[in-house]
């Protein structure tokens, strides 16, 4: 016997969170620490009773209403929440902790307030906790009623008992009243003042607008004028009848109905602006008339439809419980001027609210204006709605809501069912289809579909005609709002009887027959259908697994949900080697729950440990995972196989899925398609748009999951080349050489070669100065769009093999790999030949010999020491401060230089500026050099000549160039003074003219 403690709570308007932290003394109003406190509370409970008892904690919660108006209006997010935690932290199975609430109302009666995201909340809630009504039958009520009626000094004489059977006899052939059979008569006698149909009427209004047997007790107990023990009897008045069942509701439930809040509030006003009507109508004689509308009135609200309160019955209940003697002179009366009047599709008076309107001649007349109805289905489709049927037992068993809707036509159903449908009823309708016809396309139909073929209509098409005839009235008057009101009431009652015509014809041997592909069946009744959907569910969606969690197998996920699924893939992306993917073992959020369930009872939970992969083979692991998941595991293992040749959308996996033989609900395909995904990460590359994504994320794996078309997957094709290509790939990038190729070595292999790309300088992108490898090799890398083609085909290809050649020749093979490297190696050193021309430059031009950079930087800056600024262009100036720049890095002050010559480095040069660059260079030294005094060079006679010329005329004025000459470019000077020699004539004037042009040309 478990050792109990029971803790109890009394509802107050106040928070439910503050009264828990307060009674469990929590540090603060927090939610987890209110848990741990009530955990602690539990197991303290069991070291109290020892090792050999097992603790029992009972939360008890009266006036449970009171915390739940509160919420309503304070946070109620926030305090919605922390009930659903209770809920879920006492419904753990490994504890001994119960919670009982008390409410005095149906717990949907406090939402009423609710916006609709809260309302969601409030269900949420709601599903947490078994419902037990303790909803009195109005039998029992009346039972406790006679007992206490019986000991009052209220005893009937000879004229009441007469008026007693009477009464019941009254009830019991309208059918106003249900009473055991062999107490009908004691019961009834017990009731006395009340007779059988005020008592029924009276109970029934206290459960629908009181709070049942304690609002019947203070019936009982009540002293005001209208209630049981002040109501005088006599002639007039010789039973406490339905009239005075209305004074006492009036009086002491006034606020209430006159409320929006009370459903029958129409019905209510109409029977008050009724008793203002008569009372000018009828004046003093009005109180007759007034009890009968109260009656009419009331009854109407409350007693069953089934109920007949025809014309006999209201003129003998009024005569016997109303004391009203002329009763029928006073029904024919409020018949005559329009006060009430007997519908005959409700089969009982009902009170007319003020229209002129005789329903029934309109609708007689609307009759004509109507043709015969022959395409049924056409009219049901407009009228008719059946909610889906849950097939109960493949649910149950299976865990997965199975909908089947149902559809109405004329020829038969060919639909796939899409979204939360799995199946249809398809209800045909037909006059030209056989049934042979329906047979053949019933079989060739693979979907879950059953006909019901019917074969009787004549009564549906007569009801449709009536639904017709009421429509067109309505649209006739719609200014007569009374009017509109019956109509609508009319038309609702004609809508049920279809509905109730259909369903019935459903079950009646020889009106349907059903099939389903090759099986014809007669179905007697809902529940024999209902097995059958189960049945046909095991048949077409075999191969979908059982999972039992009804927070994930569901066509719409929650958002409760919705965060757990983020928490759920963050443990599995960053947690998948550690003990139950990180979670706390003592707490059971959402997240984890779909972990146990999922991955852990289902066996996939190895899948996630890498190591054991290798030692298991693809069998092996098949045989430990639940038998009802190996044919999705199959199924999504195949699509990823088909990948191998062309890569495939994710989408058409989630497609594959939402259909026959599995069409699994979207809940579970989300994370099942998320979790399968990171369980098969190494054996594909995923592209979002066409660019590979190398790691697979909880975030990549959310935003797979909400655009599932913009991703796609494509399997690795393992084979001897392929991975002796690849160990090639690895050991060009100095990385261990790998047995197994997976996306993980393979990532690890790509991104160096990614990366060498990325990080070449843009000059080296774009150059055509490299050898026809290279520019392939580049080429084959910049476009790359699919890593592995790009490893095993592109760039074989590129450097002119293929992949026959190296399969087979083992020679071709090694020389493809040192072409690679060759054609890489050219790629990284391009921009330092870049460099090192540019280097070339300034040493031929202006140093004359091979020295260190700083000492041939040292030179240049020294050359213009003397240069005055003030005589200095602006791009001179920048030119001159560049060359005296203090970087000591040869690349950057190189690069430096470039930007103020050409207005670029030389990592974004291109092959058309470099010589732009050699012209640009020179023409500003010469400039500088023209603006150094002779006198003030500084001049190292060893190692240059330094030329003054001056050349004038009379047009142009004078011209001066400074030339300077590196000593080890004389030869070349003397090679072309020997070629211009020999160009020279014997004229003196011409020569010196003709050297003269040529030099002011040159030395513009």
């Amino acid at each position: 016997m478990p050792t109990p403690q029971v803790i109890n709570f009394v509802g107050e308007y106040t928070s439910i969170i503050n009264a828990f932290a307060e009674r469990f003394k929590a540090a603060m109003p927090n939610e987890h620490l209110i848990l741990h406190e009530i955990f602690n509370r539990y197991h303290d409970i069991g070291n109290e009773a020892g090792n050999d008892q097992q603790p029992l904690l009972v939360l008890v919660i009266d006036e449970f209403g009171k915390f739940l108006e509160y919420a309503i209006g304070h946070e109620p997010e926030r305090e919605f929440y922390f009930i659903q935690q209770l809920a879920e932290f006492v419904n753990n199975p490994h504890y001994n902790i119960c919670l009982i609430t008390a409410v005095h109302q149906n717990i949907d009666a406090y939402s009423f307030s609710l916006n609709d995201t809260q309302r969601k909340e409030w269900a949420k809630v709601k599903g947490r906790f078994r419902e037990i009504t303790f909803n009195e039958p109005v039998e029992q009520l009346l039972y406790l009623v006679g007992e206490h009626t019986i000991n009052t000094t209220f005893i009937p004489d000879k004229a009441a008992k007469s008026g007693i059977d009477t009464a019941l006899k009254l009830a019991q052939r309208s059918k106003a009243v249900t009473l055991p059979f062999a107490e009908e008569a004691n019961i009834a006698a017990k009731l006395f003042p009340l007779d059988s149909v005020s008592a029924v009427a009276l109970t029934l209004a206290l459960q629908r607008y009181g709070q049942n047997e304690r609002s019947l007790f203070s019936f009982l107990q009540s002293t005001d004028y209208t209630g049981l023990n002040q109501v005088k009897l006599s002639e007039k008045n010789p039973f406490y009848n339905v009239a005075n069942v209305f004074d006492y509701l009036t009086f002491n439930f006034y606020s209430y109905l006159n409320s929006k809040e009370n459903r029958d509030y129409t019905a209510w006003m109409g029977i008050r602006s009724t008793l203002e009507k008569i009372e000018a109508q009828f004046g003093e004689e009005v109180k007759p008339y007034e009890k009968i509308v109260k009656t009419v009135g009331l009854l109407a609200i409350l007693i069953p439809f089934n109920a007949t309160l025809d014309r006999k019955f209201l003129i003998e209940y009024s005569q016997v419980c109303l004391g009203i003697t002329d009763a029928e002179q006073h029904i024919s009366n409020l018949e005559h001027w329009n006060i009430i009047r007997y519908r005959n599709y409700r089969g009982r008076y009902l009170l007319n609210e003020g229209t002129d309107l005789d329903v029934q001649v309109e609708l007689s007349k609307a009759g004509n204006d109507i043709e015969q109805i022959r395409d049924i289905s056409a009219f049901l489709q407009r009228y008719y709605q059946l909610p889906p049927v849950l097939a109960k037992r493949h649910s149950y068993q299976t865990g997965t809501p199975r909908l089947f809707e149902y559809w109405i036509s004329e020829h038969p159903l060919s639909r796939v069912p899409e979204g939360e449908i799995d199946g249809y009823i398809n209800l045909i309708f037909s006059q030209e289809l056989t049934f042979e016809a329906l047979c053949k396309h019933a079989t060739a139909q693979g979907e879950a579909i059953i006909y019901a073929y019917y074969q009787h209509t004549d009564q549906i098409r007569e009801q449709l005609r009536n639904i017709e005839k009421t429509q067109i009235v309505i649209e006739r008057h719609e200014e007569d709002k009374i009017a509109l009101r019956e109509l609508s009431q009319i038309l609702e009652h004609q809508k049920k009887l279809l509905n109730h015509l259909i369903l019935d014809g459903l079950f009646m041997p020889g009106h349907v027959t059903w099939v389903f592909q090759d099986k014809v069946r007669t179905i007697n009744s809902a529940r024999e259908l209902n097995q059958w959907l189960s049945d046909v569910c095991n048949d077409v969606y075999k191969y979908a697994p059982t999972f039992k969690n009804e927070l994930v197998n569901r066509h719409k996920l929650s958002s409760q949900i919705g965060t757990a699924k983020k928490a759920y893939l963050q443990a599995l992306t960053n947690k998948w080697n550690e003990p139950n993917l990180g979670f706390e073992e003592e707490r059971f959020p959402p997240e984890k729950t779909i972990y146990l369930t999922l991955l852990v009872q289902n066996g996939f939970l190895d899948a996630l440990k890498q190591d054991n992969l290798e030692e298991v083979t693809s069998e092996q692991f098949e045989d430990l995972i639940s038998e009802t998941f190996r044919p999705l595991w199959r199924a999504s293992k195949s699509f990823l196989i088909s990948t191998k040749q062309l890569r495939r959308s994710i989408a058409d996996l989630i497609d594959l899925l939402s259909l026959r033989p599995f069409k699994l609900k979207q809940g579970l395909i989300e994370f099942w398609v998320s979790t399968f995904l990171f369980i098969k990460r190494d054996d594909f590359a995923l592209f979002e748009e066409g660019r590979y994504v190398p790691d697979i994320t909880a975030d990549v794996l959310e935003l797979i999951i909400k655009e599932p078309r913009k991703y796609a997957i494509k399997a690795f094709i393992i084979d001897g080349l392929r991975l002796n290509l690849f160990n090639g790939y690895r050991h060009l990038f100095q990385l261990n050489t790998e047995v197994r190729f997976s996306n993980v070595s393979f990532i690890e292999t790509i991104k160096p070669l990614l990366t060498f790309y990325t990080r070449l300088p843009e000059y080296t992108k774009q150059t055509k100065h490299l050898s026809r490898e290279a520019l392939a090799t580049r080429l084959a890398i910049e476009k790359s769009q699919e890593p592995e083609k790009t490893f095993f085909e592109d760039l074989p290809i590129a450097l002119g093999y293929s992949t026959h050649i190296l399969q087979n020749s083992s020679e071709h093979f090694e020389e493809f790999i040192e072409s690679l490297q060759v054609a890489i190696k050219e790629l990284r050193t391009a921009y330092d030949d870049l460099l090192n021309r540019f280097e070339s430059l300034i040493l031929k031009e202006y140093i004359g010999e091979e020295i260190a950079f700083n000492d041939y930087k040292s030179r240049l800056q020294s050359r213009f020491g003397n240069l005055r600024p003030e005589l200095l262009s602006s791009a001179q100036k920048t030119f001159l401060q560049r060359l005296n720049s203090p970087l000591d890095d040869r690349n950057a002050w190189f690069n430096s230089i470039a930007q103020v010559v050409v207005g670029k480095p030389l990592t974004a040069l291109r092959d058309t500026d470099e010589n732009l660059l050699y012209d640009r260079l020179k023409r500003l030294i010469r400039e500088l050099d023209n603006l150094t005094n002779l006198t003030d060079l500084n001049i190292d006679s060893e190692r240059e000549e330094v030329f003054s010329l001056k050349i004038g005329t009379l047009v142009d004025g004078l011209q001066e160039e400074l030339v300077r000459l590196p000593k080890s470019k004389k030869g070349n000077v003397t090679t072309a003074e020997i070629a211009i020699r020999k160009q020279l004539g014997n004229d003196l004037v011409v020569n010196v003219a003709a050297l003269t042009n040529i030099l002011k040309e040159l030395i513009k």
